[in-house]
């Protein structure tokens, strides 16, 4: 049965997790403005356990780094899924622009942003 509420979109850049003074590097598999999954060769991270976890984007004139709060929904299999408990409103943006500039489905996206409630998201 599909949990998510949020639209998730293949995407890949480089990302860190820090979790108890360690950084574990890995590349974005997917990401929602919820939720994100990492693909890393480091041990996991226990489920529920806290994290920050940065995403870098680049372009051709700039770069851009992206810091949310989270914790661990599932670890397994060189995947680490973080559920955000608290991103930034500029995160935010970027997350929900990237998400619709990947998705396939518009008008599920369209939906998902008309449903959107700041109170029913964790918005610093």
């Amino acid at each position: 049965m599909e949990k998510r509420n949020t639209t998730r979109v293949p995407f890949h850049v480089r990302a860190v997790i820090a979790h108890d003074n360690r950084s574990i590097e890995g590349e974005v598999r997917n990401l929602s403005t919820g939720g994100i999954l990492v693909r890393t060769e480091e041990e996991v991270i226990p489920t529920g356990s806290p994290v920050q976890v940065s995403i870098f984007l680049y372009g051709s004139s700039s770069s851009l780094t992206l810091n949310m709060a989270g914790k661990v929904a599932r670890a397994a299999g060189g995947d680490i899924a973080v559920q955000f408990t608290e991103l930034d409103l500029d995160s935010f943006i970027h997350l929900r622009n990237i998400v619709a500039r990947n998705a396939t489905d518009d008008e599920a996206i369209l939906e998902e942003y008309q449903r959107f409630k700041p109170e029913d998201h964790p918005l610093e």
